[in-house]
């Protein structure tokens, strides 16, 4: 066990021995609750930003977290949260676009949309800058990557001869459109002629024009599809001029981020100066009157499963087997009320050690066992669960697990009800799945289209590669598919959403 150390209770003066490994403390003598973080929020802080800087990003994520269950709309740990998904030490390294090389964007993304939800209003735009410079710096990698192609011998030669076949094209459009149209007329009157030799005026009258109807018909068809276009109008004529117009283009690119840049150093500056939001009060402390009929004669360890004691004072349910100690205050003085209200506020880890406190008490509630499973989701009830919430892979199997552990304890009556909660999950699952492989798929039609933007740039379009084409088309179609099946999963999730409510209309924790 860590090193005990002693503290001093701030409403009764009271002396508490706080324990880093309990993490959350409740004084015998007044109630007050206190967490880890409410003693050593900058001595975390402090070991967050000292992981960070030694790159030891798994260590400083657990801190960060860890001071987000205090403080769920806490900036410095927020962002925090994100250098560790990016993999660097501070924010300052986001002055240069390739510090995103090597990042996995599309969760870049999701985690920045995540943190947005649980951040401050005020700080929401910092987050919107964040994302539009994670699009931007998208951008430039693929102009660079098409700037390096055109280093390649073949890719040259390849786009050279492009410009060669566009310039044979345009001449062989234009002598169509000069010769053509006046060999129709004139192959016509020669045809009318010929006819002109039986002597019937009308019949040669009818040929000749029916002749030449239908030779300026196909005509008009084919120098339509011959016309020259705008594309030919394009100054490029070789591999190099193009390297040079790419240039340019990043260039102009590379300076819109470095300005965005800037004004994300800004709003990072604007928020870590900014007093910080006060802090919903809660009501922290026990009823004073509670007797010995108000206490239970069975609490269950939520560490070890053992059995709770009073200790001599009957202020303190003591645990003989792990020594773990908890003040009689977490089990009275409406600790339901105390859950949904750190609930409605963010804080829930805060929440789901309220829970867990009744279930030591009573570990078949209802309720108790479906905030569990909220907090695992950060819900705070089944109807605030959306098809645009995103959940990865852990917080899934955490809500699952929690799912399954809850269907032990609860009614046979209300086992359905966890079987569809677990349905529920499963589809939301399937769409943050889907959705994922939505934006991996468009990444790569983005791929395709940044090498067909070499042709493209050459005034060939890209559909003139039979393999690109088929490569895109069958990306594209890949993609189609499963919006399509994304919709009916959300069709599904929604009839099954109404189905839980109606189920339990009277529970706050569902409606």
């Amino acid at each position: 066990m860590s090193l005990l150390k002693s503290y001093t209770c701030s409403s009764c003066a009271g002396v508490l021995m706080f324990d880093y490994d309990q993490e959350f403390f409740d004084c015998p003598f007044c109630g007050t609750t206190f967490n880890a973080v409410d003693f050593h929020e900058e001595e975390f802080v402090a070991q967050a930003e000292e992981n960070l800087r030694k790159l030891a990003f798994s260590s400083a994520k657990e801190k960060f977290n860890f001071i987000l269950e205090n403080n769920p709309s806490d900036f410095e740990a927020l962002k925090g949260l994100i250098l560790c998904e990016i993999s660097t030490s501070s924010l300052e390294s986001l002055n240069t676009p390739c510090i995103f090389d090597s990042v996995d964007i599309i969760s870049l993304k999701n985690l920045v949309a995540r943190l947005k939800k649980q951040a401050s209003f005020k700080d929401y735009v910092f987050f919107d800058q964040l994302l539009n410079l994670v699009d931007l710096a998208d951008r430039l990698k693929m102009y660079q990557n098409n700037i390096n192609s055109l280093y390649d011998a073949d890719t040259r030669a390849e786009i050279n001869q492009t410009f060669i076949e566009l310039e044979q094209r345009k001449h062989a459009d234009t002598n169509y459109n000069k010769y053509f149209g006046p060999a129709i007329v004139l192959g016509s009157i020669a045809f009318g002629a010929l006819f002109s030799f039986t002597g019937n005026f009308e019949i040669v009258f009818i040929v000749s024009m029916l002749a030449m109807l239908i030779g300026t018909i196909v005509w008009a068809i084919n120098a339509d599809y011959h016309k020259p276009r705008e594309i030919y109008d394009n100054p490029l004529h070789n591999a190099w001029e193009m390297k040079g117009y790419l240039e340019k283009q990043y260039a102009n690119y590379e300076e819109e981020y470095n300005k965005e840049y800037e004004k994300l150093m800004e709003l990072n500056q604007a928020s870590i100066t900014r007093e910080p939001d006060e802090a919903v009060p809660e009501e922290t402390k026990a009823e004073t009157n509670i007797t010995d009929a108000d206490l239970a004669e069975t609490v269950i360890c939520s560490k070890c499963a053992g059995q709770l004691y009073l200790d001599k004072e009957r202020r303190v349910y003591e645990c003989r087997s792990c020594g773990v100690a908890y003040g009689i205050s977490l089990f009275f003085g409406m600790p339901m009320e105390k859950a949904l209200t750190s609930m409605n506020t963010g804080h829930y880890g805060e929440a789901l050690k309220r829970f867990e406190n009744i279930l030591m008490v009573n570990p078949s509630s209802f309720d108790a066992l479906l905030g569990r499973i909220l907090c695992a989701g950060r819900w705070t009830r089944i109807s605030d669960i959306d098809t645009s919430d995103v959940i990865n892979e852990e917080d899934w199997l955490k809500i699952t697990d929690r799912i399954s552990e809850a269907r032990q304890h609860v009614s046979e009556s209300d086992r359905g009800f966890l079987d569809r909660l677990e349905e529920l999950v499963f589809l939301l699952g399937k769409i943050c799945l889907n959705n994922g492989n939505i934006d991996e798929l468009n990444r790569k039609v983005e791929a395709l289209d940044s090498m067909s933007h070499l042709n493209y740039l050459a005034e060939k379009l890209s559909t003139d590669s039979s393999g690109l084409s088929m490569g895109r088309t069958k990306l594209l179609s890949d993609i189609e598919k499963l919006k399509k099946e994304t919709r009916q999963i959300a069709h599904q999730f929604l009839a099954i959403k109404r189905e839980l409510i109606q189920k339990k209309p009277d529970c706050i924790l569902v409606k």
